[in-house]
């Protein structure tokens, strides 16, 4: 059946020094149970998919300034007509920093604001049913 909700499937480039970079396939998820996140999953290898998640409004704000702190940190790149973004990635096992075209993710953005829009995420939280899977962990 698919993913229940938007998905968007780009490549972004995984930067690996100063002249290297290496193509990922990567997918975005957006699901209306969880309105706050956005989800990144990078294929680095058939066998090895990384999975991120961060706040949709963090992405939303990286793509036009600087944005986040911390473990997740969102720059644009480039003019206006021909952005491009960055998203710096760091955990205790490791970092990354990749780089790809905002456009097709800006778009994806705005269908997700439609779906959800800005402000009434907490609308759409079902409590009852993450307090039952809190609970019968």
């Amino acid at each position: 059946m698919g993913f229940p909700g938007l998905e968007l499937k780009i490549r972004m480039s995984l930067v690996a020094g100063p002249d290297v970079r290496v193509f990922v396939p990567v997918r975005l998820y957006y699901k209306s149970t969880d309105p706050y996140a956005v989800q990144f999953s990078f294929d680095v290898t058939p066998e090895h998919v990384v999975l991120w998640t961060l706040a949709r409004e963090l992405l939303d704000q990286g793509l036009t300034a600087p944005a986040g702190i911390g473990d997740v940190k969102i720059t644009p790149i480039g003019p206006h007509q021909n952005r491009r973004f960055s998203i710096e990635l760091e955990s205790p096992d490791g970092y990354a920093r990749l780089e790809g075209p905002a456009a097709p993710i800006k778009a994806w953005l705005t269908k997700t604001f439609e779906v959800v829009p800005a402000g009434r995420e907490s609308g759409f939280v079902d409590v009852d049913s993450f307090l039952d899977e809190l609970l019968t962990r």
